[in-house]
């Protein structure tokens, strides 16, 4: 049984590390897409851009997990098949955080059934989790893109 805790609340870890990445994701969309808006970029003109960002990504920080994904979707940070797969992942954690213990009797559960239960979580947090290293490569590529974009501007 012990198994299944731990697995759930693996399941909420990963997620909210996703949660994260999404804030740093719209985050540095919106500076890139600033930066497509202009020919040159002055100093002070970035620095209200980062400040603009770093407001989204505050407001974000207060969002419920369905909230941001509804955010990236509205901000186009990202396709259309990572939000699909995002609102699956949505799902599955509110399931898992809200229904799964009332409507999974584990009273005089065999080993067998919870080995089974823990079998099928745990495909689940794969997901999740390469759902993670998705983001996290995603993240790394707007960072390398900003780098360069201020190497160009000279900022």
């Amino acid at each position: 049984m012990n198994r299944i805790y731990c697995i759930i609340g693996k399941f909420a870890e990963v997620t909210q590390q996703i949660e994260v990445r999404l804030g740093e994701i719209c985050e540095n969309s919106e500076i890139i897409k600033e930066f497509g808006r202009h020919q040159t970029m002055t100093k002070s003109a970035y620095n209200q851009i980062l400040n603009d960002a770093a407001y989204l990504k505050e407001k974000m920080e207060t969002m419920t997990f369905g909230q941001m994904i509804g955010t990236v979707y509205e901000s186009k940070s990202l396709d259309h098949d990572v939000i699909n797969t995002l609102k699956i992942l949505l799902g599955k954690r509110n399931y898992f955080t809200h229904e799964y213990f009332k409507y999974t009797n584990f009273s005089n559960a065999s080993e067998e059934f919870i080995l089974e239960e823990f079998g099928a979580i745990k495909k689940d947090l794969v997901k999740l989790s390469e759902m993670l290293s998705r983001l996290n490569q995603i993240k790394n590529n707007q960072t390398e893109r900003i780098s360069y974009l201020l190497t160009k501007n000279n900022l």
